[in-house]
């Protein structure tokens, strides 16, 4: 578990002895983060640690809010989400208390350690059933994906199919031609709304990762980061995504040659037609 403190620098003696305490009732199972040094970029290195930490918690004394640099910090860990707690130090005032109605205040270190350890734990049990969820809700949208090819293939098929059909009922005349060739470009026409819809579900999923990688982080493991670090570093992986693209390709260039080879035929047809009208 880690902790950002915050306090004002005039109350660092007795911070530090708050400190001790947490350490010794915690039997030193808990980190503490905090920025003691004044420098022009101590709001990044702030925001950072904060980023880093469980638990985000001020040491609570005379006049603590009436600082500016406090008030910011206060403001950041709102911004982040992050879990607030303040522990009273000896001179602290009504003001300060009254400041505190957001988040609970607790008397002393042993107070305040029972409340974030059983915080830390049920956090981190909801944390990894929300991470059980995204990843079974990956695994959805990879069989949707997956259907949404079958689906597209087969109507994409259907269309030239229908055409061939078509074609060879009507003999292969000119009408039957420009019908086959309308099929065709109707097929092409689909094959670019199936190259949407991969995309669209190739974006969903990297979205989808990316909320499991930060989760991972926040339980302290990486399991999915380590297994795409090894895909496409030691295996050579090429993403669902691009393969199905690939395909998509490929088979829009198929669709293109038979377009193709249907104008040389439909041109052909009608120059046979050009010495009847000349007659």
């Amino acid at each position: 578990m880690k902790l950002f403190i915050c306090n004002r620098t005039i109350e660092k003696l007795e911070v530090e002895s708050l400190i001790t305490d947490l350490l010794k009732t915690s039997d030193n199972a808990i980190a503490i983060l905090r920025e003691t040094e004044h420098s022009e970029n101590w709001k990044s290195i702030v925001e950072s640690k904060m980023n880093e930490s469980d638990f985000v918690v001020f040491a609570i004394g005379k006049e603590t809010f009436k600082s500016d640099q406090l008030k910011w910090e206060y403001a950041k860990a709102k911004q982040l989400n992050k879990q607030i707690v303040g522990i009273k130090l000896n001179e602290i005032t009504e003001d300060s208390i009254l400041f505190c109605q957001g988040f609970q205040v607790f008397d002393n270190a042993e107070q305040s350690f029972k409340y974030l350890a059983k915080t830390y734990e049920d956090d981190r049990k909801l944390k990894f059933e929300q991470y059980k969820m995204m990843v079974s809700s990956t695994e959805k949208v990879t069989e949707s994906r997956m259907k949404v090819n079958n689906l597209f293939f087969t109507i994409t098929s259907s269309i030239l199919s229908v055409g061939f059909v078509l074609g060879k009922t009507f003999g292969f005349t000119i009408t039957a031609m420009i019908g086959m060739f309308v099929l065709t470009v109707l097929s092409l026409a689909v094959s670019f709304f199936w190259e949407r819809l991969i995309d669209s579900y190739g974006k969903l999923n990297t979205g989808k990762f990316k909320v499991i990688d930060k989760i991972e982080k926040q339980l302290r493991t990486n399991m999915f980061e380590d297994e795409w670090k090894i895909l496409t570093e030691e295996i050579k992986y090429e993403p669902n995504t691009r393969t199905e693209t690939k395909v998509i390709t490929y088979f829009r260039f198929f669709i293109v040659i038979v377009g193709f080879l249907q104008l040389i035929y439909l041109g052909y047809l009608l120059y046979q037609l050009i010495p009847i009208c000349n007659h």
